[in-house]
């Protein structure tokens, strides 16, 4: 069975293919986030990556998804979460980054082990800074 990621990077690419999906998805991450983890709208989003290729639902992915395993609360793991929920708030300008902060958030389902020492935001993404403004004084007004 895929992990997590690896249905996350299928559902990407299936975005890739067809922006009326990441359309689709976009809404389905609104309705989770206004919701909350606790709803319906939560759960259905989170279903979507916790199918296998073929459609087959793993119930332990969906419950680490949905932190009904006893693992809400866990600030790595909520924030994972959060991750891919937020990563898709901008539909098709930010599909490619839906899977971004995600990895690892499975560790120990179904005993599959992370590589936890790695970097918390595995983005390995450089965002250039902006320039910085030169502070001066300002001119005095004429009297």
């Amino acid at each position: 069975m895929a992990t997590i990621l690896e249905n996350v990077k299928r559902k990407v690419e299936e975005m890739k293919k067809n922006p009326i999906l990441a359309g689709q998805n976009l809404g389905l991450a609104m309705a989770a986030m206004r919701d909350g983890i606790n709803s319906r709208a939560w759960e259905f989003y989170m279903t979507q990556f916790a199918r296998d290729e073929n459609g087959a639902l793993d119930k332990e992915q969906l419950a680490r998804l949905m932190g009904t395993d006893n693992t809400l609360g866990d600030p790595v793991l909520d924030r994972k979460r959060c991750y891919l929920i937020s990563n898709a708030i901008c539909g098709m300008s930010t599909i490619t980054t839906t899977g971004v902060g995600v990895a690892s958030v499975e560790h120990g389902v179904r005993g599959h082990v992370c590589d936890l020492a790695g970097p918390s935001c595995e983005t390995g993404i450089v965002l250039p800074r902006p320039p910085r403004k030169r502070l001066g004084r300002k001119k005095a007004a004429k009297k």
